[in-house]
């Protein structure tokens, strides 16, 4: 039985040391993700967590309201595959942007390569469910996202060969171009996504730490009323 258990345990190992690795800007663990496929797993899986420890931060109101396990479960599942597409989309718009730099060092064939080392750099955003602070909530997450973004360009340049400055445009520009792509979706897709947050946690997911604090100030009051 513990034969069985030891490629799980393996894995969960593998993912710790690349994430750890990653927050400590080791570039052993970004060569890695561009190499392996198993890596490239785990550092996809990474992101997906850091979605979820995001999610994990809005979901106090769903714990004060008393949301059922199953919904609860599958809310912080479906920031998490956000996180993964998001992802996927960041690492298109490098490989489209490449080429623009004139250096040829990124193509088609090393999208893996790419979304293993983008992916990698989310580790930073396991932290997420701390940005629920309501005094450095937002501030947190703001370091977070520049500490991701710096850890991608690093990757960019340590596991795939660009050089700095392409690195930076091609992270900078993807990133952009990433983040247009999920608004322009989010503002067209808008009410169905909506629909299907709620349908998932029964209540809205995205909202500030204040708003959050009010919810639960004013659920706790209604019942101490009731």
């Amino acid at each position: 039985m513990f034969s069985a258990v030891t490629p799980f345990v393996e894995f969960a190992v593998l993912i710790v040391r690349l994430a750890t690795g990653a927050i400590m800007y080791s570039p052993d663990v970004f060569i890695q993700a561009a190499g392996s496929a198993e890596a490239q797993t785990a550092a996809l899986l990474i992101a997906v967590f850091a979605g979820a420890s995001e999610m994990l931060g809005q979901s106090v109101i769903l714990v004060v309201n008393r949301t059922p396990l199953y919904r609860f479960v599958a809310s912080i599942a479906f920031t998490g595959a956000t996180y993964g597409l998001t992802v996927v989309t960041w690492s298109a718009a490098v490989l489209i942007t490449a080429p623009l730099t004139r250096i040829g060092a990124v193509g088609p064939g090393d999208f893996a390569a790419v979304t293993g080392v983008l992916a990698l750099a989310f580790a930073p955003r396991l932290l997420g469910v701390f940005a629920i602070a309501p005094y450095f909530g937002a501030a947190l997450g703001n370091m977070l996202e520049v500490w991701s973004m710096s850890l991608a360009i690093f990757g960019l340049h340590v596991a795939l060969g660009l050089p700095i400055g392409a690195a930076v445009i091609c992270a900078g520009t993807g990133f952009i171009v990433a983040y247009v792509f999920r608004i322009s979706a989010g503002r067209l897709l808008a009410r169905p996504l909506g629909r299907l947050q709620r349908l998932i946690a029964g209540s809205a997911l995205e909202k500030t730490p204040r708003q959050i604090l009010d919810d639960v100030f004013a659920n706790l009051n209604e019942r101490s009323g009731s």
